[in-house]
């Protein structure tokens, strides 16, 4: 973490705050008066949230914001709890398996934006991810968007910072056991899903497709007796 800080920007006065020797207590809040960027990892966010409450911080970047996510976690609290003038999150994931992660990212950014989490829920969630409301879904975007900057690895402007992308190939057969497995599979559920509409169908399809990367990973973990 502090190698970025050497390479980018040496000039500043960073402080790595992290491990067993680290600063605390009122050592810790006089060493920070010297530096300029404190780096603290989520976890030790949590663990010394009291003397980190008592910095009045120009600002606070989370990297890899995805780690709050999951609003009710105590790393996620504890970040929240901290004081700054401002915040930045950073993530190329905002949203991974649920709505409720993005909400949990822009109440740390700017809390009570979107309403409570309640609310929330039932005015886009619920219609978004349950029943498709594109209604809804515009009208999320158009609040959220001032708030996020997106950048992409065609951008002119730091693709020149990016290395080379380097692309390997491995390929793995399936074994004997697997590719019979995986055919029977393929040829039974497909007889099923022509017969099915709707919902039902498409359930059909997402278990289908689970028990096919199942299969891949090992035969073994479609036998629910197979001790684990």
């Amino acid at each position: 973490m502090g190698a970025g800080g050497k390479k980018f920007a040496p000039s500043l006065a960073v402080l790595v705050h992290h491990g067993d020797k680290r600063y605390k207590g009122k050592p810790f809040v006089k060493a920070v008066a010297n530096q300029q960027v404190v780096i603290v990892s989520y976890a030790i966010v949590y663990r010394d949230e009291k003397v980190l409450q008592q910095i009045a911080w120009a600002g606070i970047v989370l990297d890899e914001a995805q780690n709050i996510k999951n609003p009710d976690t105590k790393q996620a609290k504890a970040v929240r709890n901290l004081n700054a003038g401002f915040r930045i999150a950073l993530t190329g994931t905002p949203v991974e398996n649920r709505l409720g992660e993005l909400w949990s990212i822009l109440q740390f950014l700017n809390p009570g934006y979107l309403g409570e989490r309640q609310f929330f829920q039932r005015r886009f969630a619920i219609p978004i991810e349950k029943y498709g409301d594109r209604a809804s879904l515009q009208t999320l975007r158009s609040l959220v968007r001032p708030f996020i900057l997106r950048r992409l690895k065609t951008d002119r402007s730091i693709i020149q910072d990016l290395p080379e992308k380097q692309e390997m190939n491995v390929y793995c057969s399936l074994s004997v056991e697997q590719g019979q497995r995986y055919q029977q599979l393929v040829e039974t559920s497909l007889a099923q899903i022509e017969t099915t509409e709707g919902i039902q169908r498409r359930g059909l399809i997402l278990t289908l497709l689970l028990k096919l990367k199942q299969i891949c990973n090992h035969p073994e973990l479609l036998n629910s007796k197979t001790p684990n």
